[in-house]
Protein backbone atom coordinates (compact mmCIF):
# COMPACT_ATOMS: atom_id res chain seq x y z
CA UNK A 1 0.00 0.00 0.00
CA UNK A 2 3.14 2.19 0.40
CA UNK A 3 4.54 1.73 -2.86
CA UNK A 4 1.43 2.63 -4.46
CA UNK A 5 1.13 6.03 -2.31
CA UNK A 6 4.27 6.78 -3.40
CA UNK A 7 3.87 5.78 -6.87
CA UNK A 8 1.00 8.29 -6.81
CA UNK A 9 2.81 11.07 -5.00
CA UNK A 10 5.66 10.85 -7.47
CA UNK A 11 2.89 10.77 -10.48
CA UNK A 12 1.29 14.13 -9.13
CA UNK A 13 4.84 15.85 -8.66
CA UNK A 14 6.07 15.14 -12.61
CA UNK A 15 2.52 16.08 -13.75
CA UNK A 16 2.53 19.22 -11.85
CA UNK A 17 6.27 19.63 -13.32
CA UNK A 18 4.95 18.99 -16.43
CA UNK A 19 1.93 21.62 -16.75
CA UNK A 20 4.29 24.27 -14.35
CA UNK A 21 6.74 23.67 -17.84
CA UNK A 22 3.93 24.55 -20.14
CA UNK A 23 2.30 27.53 -18.34
CA UNK A 24 5.71 29.22 -17.74
CA UNK A 25 6.90 28.29 -21.73
CA UNK A 26 3.67 30.18 -22.49
CA UNK A 27 4.24 32.94 -20.51
CA UNK A 28 7.51 33.50 -21.90
CA UNK A 29 6.04 33.52 -25.59
CA UNK A 30 3.69 35.94 -24.56
CA UNK A 31 6.00 38.41 -22.90
CA UNK A 32 8.18 38.09 -25.95
CA UNK A 33 5.48 38.81 -28.20
CA UNK A 34 4.56 42.13 -26.59
CA UNK A 35 8.42 43.04 -26.94
CA UNK A 36 8.72 42.48 -30.17
CA UNK A 37 5.64 43.15 -31.92
CA UNK A 38 5.66 46.60 -33.87
CA UNK A 39 2.86 49.19 -32.71
CA UNK A 40 1.15 50.18 -35.58
CA UNK A 41 -1.49 52.47 -35.37
CA UNK A 42 -5.42 51.86 -36.44
CA UNK A 43 -6.00 54.51 -38.50
CA UNK A 44 -5.76 53.42 -42.43
CA UNK A 45 -5.35 55.83 -44.79
CA UNK A 46 -8.49 55.08 -47.18
CA UNK A 47 -6.73 56.52 -50.71
CA UNK A 48 -4.09 54.06 -50.07
CA UNK A 49 -6.87 50.89 -49.64
CA UNK A 50 -8.58 51.75 -52.69
CA UNK A 51 -5.25 51.99 -54.53
CA UNK A 52 -4.55 48.75 -53.17
CA UNK A 53 -7.82 47.23 -53.97
CA UNK A 54 -7.47 48.78 -57.49
CA UNK A 55 -4.15 47.37 -58.14
CA UNK A 56 -5.47 43.71 -56.81
CA UNK A 57 -8.46 43.78 -59.32
CA UNK A 58 -5.94 44.34 -62.47
CA UNK A 59 -3.60 42.01 -60.86
CA UNK A 60 -6.55 39.17 -60.93
CA UNK A 61 -7.75 40.24 -64.13
CA UNK A 62 -4.40 40.04 -66.24
CA UNK A 63 -3.94 36.36 -64.49
CA UNK A 64 -7.18 35.64 -65.56
CA UNK A 65 -6.44 36.37 -68.93
CA UNK A 66 -2.89 34.41 -68.94
CA UNK A 67 -4.75 31.57 -67.29
CA UNK A 68 -7.44 31.47 -69.99
CA UNK A 69 -4.70 31.76 -72.84
CA UNK A 70 -2.97 29.26 -71.41
CA UNK A 71 -5.52 26.38 -71.17
CA UNK A 72 -6.51 27.65 -74.83
CA UNK A 73 -3.28 26.79 -76.04
CA UNK A 74 -2.52 23.22 -74.18
CA UNK A 75 -6.30 22.20 -75.21
CA UNK A 76 -5.92 19.02 -77.16
CA UNK A 77 -8.67 17.51 -79.17
CA UNK A 78 -9.55 13.88 -78.48
CA UNK A 79 -8.49 11.62 -80.88
CA UNK A 80 -7.94 7.22 -81.08
CA UNK A 81 -5.42 5.61 -79.68
CA UNK A 82 -3.21 3.67 -82.34
CA UNK A 83 -3.83 -0.18 -81.78
CA UNK A 84 -0.98 -1.23 -79.87
CA UNK A 85 1.24 -3.34 -81.90
CA UNK A 86 0.61 -7.03 -81.94
CA UNK A 87 1.66 -9.55 -79.12
CA UNK A 88 4.88 -11.34 -80.94
CA UNK A 89 6.95 -12.45 -78.45
CA UNK A 90 10.59 -13.30 -79.20
CA UNK A 91 11.99 -16.17 -78.43
CA UNK A 92 14.06 -15.34 -75.64
CA UNK A 93 11.05 -14.58 -73.94
CA UNK A 94 9.29 -17.57 -74.24
CA UNK A 95 12.54 -19.39 -72.71
CA UNK A 96 12.58 -17.00 -69.37
CA UNK A 97 8.94 -16.92 -69.51
CA UNK A 98 8.83 -20.70 -69.66
CA UNK A 99 11.82 -21.05 -66.80
CA UNK A 100 9.43 -18.84 -64.56
CA UNK A 101 6.58 -21.33 -64.68
CA UNK A 102 9.16 -24.53 -64.28
CA UNK A 103 10.36 -22.86 -61.02
CA UNK A 104 7.17 -21.63 -59.92
CA UNK A 105 4.40 -24.05 -60.96
CA UNK A 106 1.66 -24.32 -62.62
CA UNK A 107 -0.87 -21.15 -61.99
CA UNK A 108 -4.04 -22.06 -61.19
Amino acid sequence: METLSIALWITLIGMGLVFFAIILLWGVMAILVKLTSSKESDVFDIEETIESEDLNRKRAAIAAVVIALVRQESYIEPHEFPLPPTAAVSPWQSVMRTKMLNKRGQVR
